[in-house]
């Protein structure tokens, strides 16, 4: 905790760019303006907010995995045993402010295919989903309760092109891997320890085209997983890092210059 705290005020100190302003490159201040800061009105439609609002205030208890859960949560986030629907959105699903942030970024992008590592129950999806609708959304959970959750929920909001797929989430990501297109959109909050989030990372970094996005959940949580953020960010494949300290975006077109940006959302 004290870390963390420490690490939020560093982010205080360091920030530069507000609003976009300050920014020369047409791409990122375009992405920071429109996109992230929302100058571009781009609201996420009222089911989606509604449904999200829902989900905050419903009961039902998720069972625990008695087969075996394949995912590793950040940290006390993800306590095993049995818990809430609301206990699990409002601590460990994304906040109604980044959710529509990543629909945004979705809107934006038109990605020609979306993955996520880290389906909870499917909150993030929904969000995703609504921004580029009908294109292909495979999402990976390792818990078969919460899995099985998300996947109703795309059912009853009968949301087109959408898979959940439940199991070991490195062994799923190598089997869909084959079919993903260079220009894709990634959602990766799922297991925030250091080593598979660069295994998860670097699968996904050695298909990119010409152009992708990677979003990476939590990048402040742990020293591990602010190491495996420090690390990515200096590859070669990314061209721009934003540090939005809860979130991390990660921009790998090829024609843009090496940079990092932390900015105050």
């Amino acid at each position: 905790m004290f870390w963390r705290t420490g690490k939020f005020l560093e982010h205080q100190l360091f920030i530069r760019y507000r609003k976009g302003r300050g920014i020369h490159s047409p791409y990122l201040f375009e992405f920071v303006h429109d996109v992230v800061f929302n100058a571009a009105g781009m609201e996420p439609p009222d089911w989606l907010t509604e449904e999200h609002r829902a989900m905050l205030g419903d009961t039902r208890v998720i069972p625990a995995d008695r087969r075996g859960s394949f995912g590793t949560g950040s940290g006390e986030r993800d306590r095993a045993g049995e818990r809430t629907v609301r206990s699990f959105v409002r601590g460990s699903s994304v906040s109604r402010k980044y959710g529509a942030l990543l629909y945004r970024i979705s809107r934006w992008f038109s990605p020609e295919m979306i993955v996520e590592l880290g389906t909870g129950l499917g909150v993030s999806t929904l969000y995703l989903a609504a921004g580029a609708p009908g294109v292909p959304l495979h999402s990976m959970e390792g818990d078969m309760e919460r899995a099985a959750i998300a996947a109703q929920l795309m059912c009853r909001r009968n949301l087109e092109g959408v898979s959940i797929h439940w199991g070991e989430l490195e062994r799923k990501l190598e089997d869909l891997l084959p079919q993903v297109p260079g220009r894709f959109l990634v959602f990766l909050d799922a297991n925030h320890r250091y080593e598979p989030a660069l295994r998860y990372a670097g699968l996904l970094l050695e298909r990119a085209g010409g152009e992708a996005i990677l979003v990476m959940d939590d990048i402040h949580w742990s020293r591990e997983m602010y190491r495996a953020w420090k690390e990515v960010i200096s590859w070669p494949e990314v061209r721009m890092s934003i540090d939005l300290f809860h979130m991390g975006i990660l921009l790998l077109r090829k024609d843009l210059q090496k940079r990092n940006v932390k900015i105050n959302y």
